[in-house]
C-alpha cells in the first residue's frame, strides 16, 4: 500500500486490522498486522484500476503475512486477511500461495531495481552511480520492511523455483558489482569473488532485517560501501595455507 499513499491516486481510507493470535510458531512476535486500504464504493475506477489496486494489495497482503507466520505457516486465508480481499477474489489473480509469492518476488525485485537504477542514473563514472545506486536500494528497503523481509529472507525459505530466482538476483547483483570494460573505475575482479561479495552483502541484510533492523539499513551504508568497493588482496600476498582455505 506504500506505493498508492504517496501518489494519492486512490483516495481511500485506511483501515488497521486487529492484531491477532497467529496458528504455530511466528518468524517475528514483535510485527503487527499491516493497514489495509480499501477502495470505496462508487469510486470512479475503471474495472483496470480496480483489478490493479487487488492485486497490489494481494501481494503487499502477503508481505505482511509472511513478515507475522513466515513462509510455511502463512495461508491464503492470512493474505486475503491482510489484503482485505476475499478468497475468490485472491484466485482470480493467483493459482495459490506459490505463485502469489513469485509474483510478489518478481514485483519487489523490479521497483527495488527501478530505484536504484533512477538514482544511479544522476551520476557520472561508474564508482558514484554505484555508491548512489546502493544507497537508493538500502533506503528502499528501509521504507518497507515487509517486503525487505520477502526479498532477503522469506525467499530462502519458499519453492525451489522462488530460490532459484533469489539465486539468480543474487548472479545479477554480481555482475553489477563489475564495472564494464573501458569505465575510468573499472577493476580486476573474478566473477567468482563478485559472487562472494554479493552473497556477503544479502547475508548482512537479511540478518538486519530478521533482527527487526530493517527500518536502519541506510545506516549501513559507509560500512558495506567500502566493503563491496575495497578490491581483494591479491593471491600472491596471501601464504600458501590461506590460498588452501
Amino acid at each position: 500500500m506504500r506505493d498508492i499513499d504517496r501518489s494519492g491516486a486512490m483516495g481511500a481510507g485506511e483501515i488497521e486490522l486487529p492484531t491477532r493470535k497467529p496458528r504455530g510458531s511466528r518468524r517475528r512476535p514483535d510485527v503487527p498486522p499491516s493497514k489495509v486500504e480499501r477502495i470505496p464504493p462508487r469510486s470512479g475506477l475503471s474495472r483496470a484500476e480496480v483489478t490493479a489496486h487487488q492485486r497490489r494489495r494481494i501481494l503487499d497482503g502477503l508481505a505482511a503475512a509472511l513478515a507475522y507466520h513466515g513462509y510455511e505457516d502463512t495461508k491464503i486465508t492470512d493474505i486475503v486477511e491482510l489484503a482485505g480481499v476475499s478468497r475468490p477474489t485472491f484466485y482470480e489473480h493467483f493459482e495459490g500461495k506459490e505463485a502469489c509469492f513469485a509474483a510478489a518476488y518478481g514485483d519487489g525485485v523490479q521497483r527495488l531495481g527501478g530505484a536504484i537504477e533512477v538514482a544511479a542514473g544522476e551520476e557520472q563514472g561508474w564508482v558514484p552511480r554505484f555508491s548512489a545506486g546502493l544507497r537508493a536500494g538500502l533506503e528502499f528497503l528501509a521504507a518497507d520492511p515487509p517486503l525487505a523481509h520477502l526479498l532477503l529472507v522469506e525467499a530462502l525459505a519458499a519453492s525451489r523455483s522462488a530460490r532459484l530466482e533469489h539465486e539468480r538476483t543474487l548472479a545479477r547483483l554480481a555482475e553489477a558489482l563489475r564495472p564494464p570494460l573501458g569505465d575510468p573505475g573499472r577493476r580486476a575482479l573474478p566473477e567468482e569473488t563478485a559472487r562472494l561479495l554479493a552473497g556477503g552483502l544479502a547475508s548482512h541484510l537479511s540478518g538486519r532485517v530478521l533482527a527487526g533492523e530493517a527500518e536502519s539499513l541506510p545506516d549501513s551504508y559507509d560500512l558495506l560501501l567500502a566493503y563491496l568497493l575495497t578490491p581483494p588482496l591479491p593471491a600472491t600476498a596471501r601464504s600458501a595455507d590461506e590460498r588452501r582455505a
